[in-house]
């Protein structure tokens, strides 16, 4: 399955409160902690991170010493566990590194999977468990779970998907457009480790990601040293082909750019990349509760950016624009677009109502449309 596919499984536990423990298996830098982490923040979640490999018997399973009578054992619980008084009422426990860690600490791990509990110390009620490993064929640490272990999960073989990547994390993450643009003309290149292969530098979505950090700060790829960090973290061979593909590419155009009045780019994935890098900019309304809060700075750059929305090249793009910012904050987004009272912008919401989701039948008594995307 994809990553988009096991986090869904993850959220279907979530949302109907299903508390067995779901295990992820996949390589190493496909975004499976990222994942989980990202399911925590949308639902109000705290994940409490716990990797195995780097953990004792004893981290995980506590200790036991007698008490001042020497007459009893007591239980001292681990401090890392889930404290409802500490984390809150809701809690992931995210297990890493399960099929990387000793036999002692899967065996530590298997009454928390199992009943949910060691020695006294019992998970809070409102925590779900998720492991996630390697498999065996990741050329990784690889350690295989027992069996009654491996029962008590409900297990996903998670592969890498250059779509969901694309979609639902790189345009989200203003990723370089360069890399972007790449993988979607080589897709099979965003994880290109080969079973059994020895060589320990190959390309992964989170490879992928430093490249483009290291573009963010300079995209000059005649520097020595920039060849040499893109190689560094993809790999030789696609590292260069990387660097030939770049060479022929422009230098993006920044959101500051574009807003100053710079055309937008030709290419689909640069305007997306543009797009969302343009929206992020608005993220000071996401909170908000009307746009009566913005200050006279706020309001200004609010402006532009509706401006430059409606200044894209095509409708798609334009429609794009919109619902992205209309997922930071869907009523101050709605009441600013509606203040701009500029005939054009009108025109287009009626033409593409139906792409925007509009009630074509509502409008206010001077003939604004008052219900605005009033789509999920």
């Amino acid at each position: 399955m994809t990553i988009k596919e096991f986090g869904e499984c993850v959220e279907y536990n979530i949302e109907h409160n299903i508390k067995h423990a779901i295990l992820g298996l996949g390589a190493p830098g496909v975004g499976k902690s990222q994942l989980i982490k990202q399911i925590g923040e949308k639902y109000g979640y705290k994940v409490i991170d716990i990797r195995l490999a780097q953990m004792s018997e004893v981290e995980i399973g506590g200790l036991i010493y007698p008490n001042e009578s020497r007459t009893k054992t007591v239980w001292l619980s681990p401090e890392i566990l889930p404290d409802e008084e500490r984390d809150g009422k809701n809690t992931i426990l995210l297990l890493d590194e399960l099929t990387s860690c000793t036999k002692r600490v899967q065996v530590a791990a298997y009454q928390l999977i199992l009943d949910r509990r060691v020695g006294q110390y019992k998970l809070p009620e409102g925590t779900f468990v998720v492991a996630l490993g390697n498999r065996e064929d990741d050329d990784g640490v690889y350690i295989q779970l027992a069996g009654p272990l491996a029962d008590r999960f409900e297990i996903h073989y998670i592969e890498p998907d250059f779509h969901d990547w694309k979609y639902d994390f790189a345009l989200k993450n203003d990723v370089h457009p360069w890399v972007i643009e790449y993988l979607t003309f080589k897709p099979s290149a965003l994880h290109n480790q080969a079973e059994g292969e020895n060589n320990m530098i190959f390309a992964t979505p989170r490879s992928w990601v430093r490249v483009s950090d290291i573009l963010k700060f300079n995209s000059d790829i005649s520097m020595p040293v920039i060849k040499h960090k893109i190689i560094g973290n993809v790999g030789e061979t696609e590292g260069r082909q990387f660097i030939e593909y770049c060479k022929k590419q422009n230098k993006p155009i920044t959101a500051d750019a574009y807003l100053s009045g710079a055309p937008a780019p030709n290419s689909p994935e640069e305007v997306s990349v543009l797009i969302y890098a343009v929206i992020n900019k608005m993220m000071f309304i996401k909170n908000m509760e009307s746009a009566e809060e913005l200050t006279i700075e706020q309001k200004k750059l609010a402006d532009e950016i509706i401006a430059a929305i409606f200044r894209l090249p095509k409708a798609e793009y334009v429609i794009m624009g919109l619902k992205n910012l209309l997922e930071l904050n869907r009523i101050v987004a709605k009441d600013l677009v509606l203040q701009q009272d500029n005939a054009d912008i009108m025109t287009f919401i009626e033409k593409n109502s139906y792409a925007l989701g509009l009630d074509t039948d509502e409008k206010t008594t001077d003939g604004k449309w008052l219900a605005m995307w009033e789509m999920e």
